[in-house]
């Protein structure tokens, strides 16, 4: 954890230096999105996991570096997912996941001369750590403290203000740390995710 703190450190002061120079190239916002995911219980019995809807929402900073597309941005978002666990002959639970999470996302956008700055579609990847927040009462099982995904999307960037994207998150390790009954569980949360960003100039 303290390596990837540096590394998140390094990042945002990098931005604020690149910013004296650039100013308008450093933005800043507000992102807010919906998630489906998906909970790949194993080892664990006939118990089996089901994930509700979810949804995320925070701050984020973008770098738009300057006569090209690639635009870095790292953003810190709540996020919550809805947990359904179900085994035979017990009642099924229903708990809530909570994370901070902050991914870090290099994104490419695809400028149209003819609609500069009014119109890119865009790529990106990158890697996410999700921080849990605390353990809801009710969970049968705890969650690992920081958990990480590597996310792969696409998206629209309008008229260098607005941001619709859509990403897959593929689950990396393994997020159970304590489950009492099956000592050898493992869990690994996939997700689609749709967002919204508004950004703006410092």
């Amino acid at each position: 954890m303290k390596r990837f703190l540096h590394i998140v450190s390094l990042l945002v002061m990098f931005l604020f230096m690149t910013s004296t120079s650039v100013s308008a190239q450093l933005r800043y916002g507000f992102r807010f999105g919906g998630d489906i995911a998906s909970a790949r219980l194993k080892n664990a019995g006939d118990a089996t996991l089901r994930n509700g809807g979810g949804f995320s929402g925070g701050f984020v900073f973008e770098y738009q570096m300057p006569k090209c597309g690639f635009a870095p941005d790292i953003a810190i978002l709540y996020t919550r997912y809805n947990t359904r666990l179900s085994e035979t002959g017990k009642d099924p639970v229903s708990f809530g996941r909570n994370f901070i999470e902050v991914p870090v996302h290099f994104k490419y956008k695809f400028w149209m001369k003819s609609f500069h700055e009014l119109f890119g579609p865009m790529i990106y990847t990158g890697p996410s750590f999700a921080f849990r927040v605390g353990n809801d009462n009710k969970a049968p099982l705890s969650s690992k403290v920081v958990q990480t995904g590597w996310d792969v999307g696409i998206g629209f960037d309008i008229v260098n203000f607005i941001q619709i994207a859509g990403a897959y998150r593929f689950g990396l390790g393994n997020a159970v740390s304590s489950y009492p009954s099956h000592p050898d569980a493992s869990l690994r949360t996939d997700c689609w995710n749709i967002s919204a960003t508004i950004l703006f100039d410092f």
